[in-house]
């Protein structure tokens, strides 16, 4: 009777979850970026390095929003929001070039950078 009833409050709460699924409008593109700091830089350095990148990467074209994250481990998490994955491409190629964003990168171990771009598809929004 205990499984039967947790398995009904399982279904009822999926059958809710996917009634508030509203699609999107628009796709957008979700660039991820995971990585670590080198080993003489703090996390705290690391963070403050990368707050000072927020000035420059919220004025390419096709940003929407930026959202960047540490673990326990000290791996960052650095989630972009682009309109489209042609304006996070060519922001990738403007980061290169940009110095200043270049300088606050040397905190980056580049050899544990890794990126991927996807492609949303919907969306919950909050309840607030």
């Amino acid at each position: 009777m205990k499984r039967l009833v947790l398995m009904a409050l399982l279904f009822s709460t999926v059958a809710v979850s996917a009634q508030k699924q509203i699609p999107m409008t628009k796709n957008v593109c979700i660039e991820m970026v995971r990585f670590k700091g080198l080993p003489i830089h703090s996390i705290s350095e690391v963070k403050e390095a990368m707050v000072r990148t927020n000035a420059v990467i919220k004025e390419f074209d096709g940003f929407i929003k930026r959202t960047l994250s540490v673990d326990a481990e000290g791996e960052f998490l650095d989630i972009v929001y682009w309109e489209s994955l042609e304006q996070a491409k060519k922001a990738a190629s403007q980061v290169q070039e940009n110095p200043q964003l270049m300088e606050n990168f040397k905190v980056i171990d580049f050899k544990t950078v890794t990126m991927k771009h996807y492609t949303s598809f919907f969306e919950i929004p909050s309840q607030q």
